[in-house]
């Protein structure tokens, strides 16, 4: 069985790449070497991904990279520049659907989802500064309260 994510997760990842080739593509040296770990509720994200969109496209260069297993690195060649990010971060996780891979059926997919809440990724309240060679970035991620009550 193979694993398909929904169409949303793809082209988040597409746009996100799309975006790293055309602003990206300069004539300024190599970027800074970015890595670190990623949990959501105290857990590795096992799957997904990670991206930096400069919050002043004069100054910064988008860059994004893979999560496996609560870690992501990107390379200084494909790192962005110092300066201010907003940061988008991606997870994926089996559905438990699964969808016939061909007309004859004879192969399935296993569906994904993206089970973030959007305040880590589409709508996000993530930033972070970059600056100097190397940076270790970890981002622990909370799910959020339900109804932003405390327990008492």
């Amino acid at each position: 069985m193979q694993s398909c994510a929904p169409p949303r997760f793809g082209l988040a990842l597409l746009s996100l790449a799309a975006v790293v080739c055309l602003v990206g593509c300069g004539s300024r040296d190599s970027g800074c070497l970015v890595g670190g770990s990623v949990t959501y509720d105290g857990e590795p994200i096992a799957r997904g991904s990670i991206g930096f969109a400069p919050t002043n496209s004069e100054v910064g260069r988008p860059a994004a990279g893979e999560i496996v297993d609560g870690r992501y690195e990107i390379p200084r060649s494909e790192g962005p520049f110092t300066g201010e990010y907003r940061v988008m971060i991606y997870a994926e996780r089996p559905s438990g659907r699964t969808m016939q891979a061909d007309e004859s059926g004879s192969e399935t997919l296993e569906l994904l989802e993206q089970y973030l809440p959007s305040t880590y990724n589409d709508r996000t309240t993530l930033e972070a500064w970059i600056d100097g060679d190397r940076l270790d970035l970890d981002f622990p991620l909370e799910k959020p309260r339900a109804g932003g009550r405390r327990k008492r």
